[in-house]
């Protein structure tokens, strides 16, 4: 029996100038056969807010996702009538004109350093009603009193002027002092010193976001279904894995390729692929080319896969078989089709 193949490309936000960058960047034949074949869809609330509608069921569809990964993760369950927001850890630097977010500073520390942080958070902060909980993930999680503000996705803004990214909304004044408050913590702090010693990049802050629910609260129920996933998921991302722990789906490492998942028959497969690893975005993209890309057009071909489904930063690229048939489409490189 076919099945379909759902690719998220994970922290993967196509820069606008990208086009620019042009001569440096390497064609991939895959990659733009699938963006010029395949149907496009706009996500305005991005990709998780797509799986969430698609695979999390009737309730969990219309929260938060940083409140759907507390409810996956923390246990016991903290009281009732906090919020929750995620809070990754980040490293600034500065640019010619302003502070901006490392290339490669969406920050994954060790269990151990989380574990430290959120000791010496619970010291410091402990006459405010703000917690910090480390749950084995990139992003640790920042509870507190109800409050309408949120950051954005901090993936967007690799590279660039965080500004427009930090919190947004009514209750925005507190959530940027406490971030404030947390990066002068954080700023001689012991885990930043052995960081600095061991050459790696230290903390600058916490990025509080992920607090925001779906805006189209009753289009995401109406397209969510209740029966626990048969979907498999493969990889790791916080939000992602808290629908399926949640739902109770199957959930696996990330494989290399595509050919190890198609030895177990499921009627779909959830790919989350990282697209900031430690060889750059052109070594991810590569790698998604080779071991996943185009062996998915292959099995697309010979009615192994029924579609793919590509989904970034804003965007879902559906391809059926029928659409390959689509030969006259042109297939400009990657880059200025996905900026």
């Amino acid at each position: 029996m076919a099945s379909e193949l759902v690719l998220v490309l994970c922290d993967f936000f196509p820069r606008d100038d990208a086009a620019q960058a042009d001569h440096a960047l390497p064609r991939l034949p895959a990659l733009e056969q699938l963006l010029a074949a395949s149907r496009v869809e706009a996500l305005p609330e991005g990709w998780r807010a797509s799986i969430g509608a698609r695979f999390g069921g009737l309730k969990l569809a219309a929260l938060a996702p940083a409140a759907t990964a507390a409810l996956a993760w923390l246990d016991p369950p903290a009281p009732a009538g906090l919020q929750y927001w995620f809070a990754t850890p980040v490293h600034y630097f500065a640019g010619l004109d302003s502070v901006r977010l490392h290339p490669a500073g969406l920050l994954q520390l060790t269990d151990a350093v989380q574990a430290t942080l959120v000791s010496d958070f619970s010291r410091v902060f402990g006459d405010s009603s703000w917690q910090l909980h480390a749950i084995g993930r990139r992003e640790l999680l920042l509870a507190g009193v109800a409050s309408a503000a949120s950051g954005a996705d901090p993936a967007r803004f690799v590279g660039c002027d965080p500004g427009e990214g930090l919190p947004q909304g009514p209750g925005a004044a507190t959530l940027r002092r406490l971030g404030v408050e947390v990066e002068m913590w954080l700023h001689e702090h012991p885990v930043n010193q052995q960081r600095r010693a061991s050459g790696e990049l230290p903390v600058s802050a916490l990025w509080f976001w992920g607090s925001t629910a779906p805006r189209a609260r009753a289009n995401a129920a109406r397209g969510a279904i209740d029966a626990p996933p048969t979907t498999r998921l493969y990889g790791e991302e916080i939000y992602a894995e808290a629908l399926w722990r949640l739902r109770g789906g199957p959930i696996e490492l990330l494989p290399e390729s595509l050919h190890s998942t198609m030895q177990t028959r499921v009627p779909a497969r959830l790919v989350l692929f990282p697209a900031l690893a430690s060889d750059g975005l052109d070594g991810a993209l590569q790698r998604l080319e080779r071991h996943w890309l185009a062996p998915a057009l292959a099995a697309l071909q010979v009615r192994a896969l029924s579609s793919i489904e590509l989904l970034t930063g804003s965007r879902a690229y559906r391809l059926r078989r029928l659409h390959l048939a689509r030969f006259w489409r042109a297939r400009p490189p990657w880059w200025e089709s996905l900026a």
